[in-house]
């Protein structure tokens, strides 16, 4: 087996394919990347038995073959090597050299015999979308899904296909982790079907990168009863989603909190930021509260010291409110929102609040409140 390739080539997809390898598995072979020769071109794989990865690169292709790469090893090299064309060649007893220039390495690799396949599902369900619509959908939800390993059902985000959906979107993707919630729709062309799967965020974090660093065309996704896959370029993506009931989401965004507050979303955000060196002194709370000049921002935390921000608004509604928030949850909405303008409904302090781009709405932010003294007795 032997290939040329540029080494800005091999790097890019090297580093794709390295973040998909698991290096905590108790299987070694895993740890490693799939490099296949063919006339086509080359091929890089990777699968950690939840996530898998292909792409194909260009190169010149001299002898057809396979080998399995230790991944770190191949990765601390390749990240350093030097612009210009790279030679691989496997010699015997699966001895790679890699060479540049005049300098060479010369590491060990492994027969590609027993490295776990991906999987290629067999369409159930399958559609394409844009994949700048789709990487704004991701940035603007998959914040919010959970981390936590026990709250597992959450740990990806509902994807919602069809007109069943309603609220004058085909396609949903929501992500909650229990204390806040987002939820973009969209207006996607050519969809027939109607399905809905919980996709592990891992996986979408990976699409969203690819797409990220490569641009244009369109995402084809595929999906069954249990695998969903991603075909974007001369990528592959695949994933095992998530068994379980997604939280009825619907039920949790509230018709009419009593208060609209409109405001300019670059002042909210520096604001919320500015009280946010405060409030991290003090379980990230920052209070808010309508007053006849403004909307006041407030954090303070003992033996630190205080903040009050005022934010000009637009209130239609009751002109009173109090009510507490995390304010991490909320500079990660308004970092997710493009539009100047944001509204921003509050009701009791009790109530969840809720942030909208305006003219906008297919996204929908909640976030729940933080029961305070302070709060409970206003």
């Amino acid at each position: 087996m032997e290939f040329i390739c540029s080494k800005e080539d091999l790097a890019r997809g090297v580093q794709m394919v390295e973040r998909i390898v698991s290096t905590r598995s108790t299987l070694p072979i895993i740890g490693n990347i799939l490099f296949e020769a063919k006339k086509s071109g080359l091929k890089l794989s990777a699968n950690n038995l939840e996530i898998g990865i292909e792409l194909m690169l260009s190169a010149r292709v001299n002898s057809e073959g396979s080998i399995l790469v230790p991944a770190k090893t191949l990765g601390g090299i390749v990240s350093k090597l030097p612009s210009g064309d790279v030679t691989f060649t496997v010699k015997e007893r699966g001895l790679i050299n890699i060479k540049y220039k005049k300098s060479n390495f010369n590491i060990h690799g492994l027969p590609s015999d027993e490295f776990p396949q991906l999987s290629k599902i067999k369409e159930s369900y399958s559609f394409s979308i844009g994949a700048g619509l789709f990487s704004s959908m991701l940035s603007q939800t998959l914040f919010a899904a959970s981390g936590s390993e026990e709250k597992y059902v959450l740990n990806g985000a509902l994807l919602e296909v069809g007109s069943s959906a309603g609220e004058g979107s085909n396609v949903k993707l929501v992500a909650t982790d229990g204390y806040r919630l987002a939820k973009r729709g969209a207006v996607v062309n050519g969809v027939d079907q109607e399905f809905s799967v919980i996709i592990p965020s891992k996986a979408l974090q990976e699409l969203s990168r690819v797409i990220a660093s490569e641009g244009g065309e369109a995402v084809m996704i595929l999906a069954s009863k249990d695998q969903v896959a991603f075909r974007y370029k001369d990528y592959y993506l695949v994933s095992r989603l998530i068994q379980g009931q997604f939280p009825d989401y619907k039920r949790v965004i509230p018709k009419n909190l009593g208060n609209k507050l409109v405001m300019d979303r670059k002042s909210l955000l520096e604001a919320a930021e500015r009280c946010s060196v405060i409030a991290s002194q003090s379980a990230n709370i920052v209070r808010l509260e309508l007053k006849v000049d403004g909307l006041h921002i407030m954090a303070q935390a003992p033996d630190v010291g205080s903040v009050d921000e005022v934010i000009e608004v637009e209130v239609k509604g009751k002109s009173k409110a109090q009510i507490a928030f995390n304010v991490r949850l909320l500079i990660d909405s308004l970092k997710a929102i493009n539009n100047e303008k944001v509204s921003f409904d509050v009701g009791g302090p009790l109530d969840p609040g809720l942030i909208m781009p305006v003219g906008e709405d297919d996204y929908v932010y909640i976030v729940m409140p933080i029961r305070t003294q302070e709060v409970a007795t206003a």
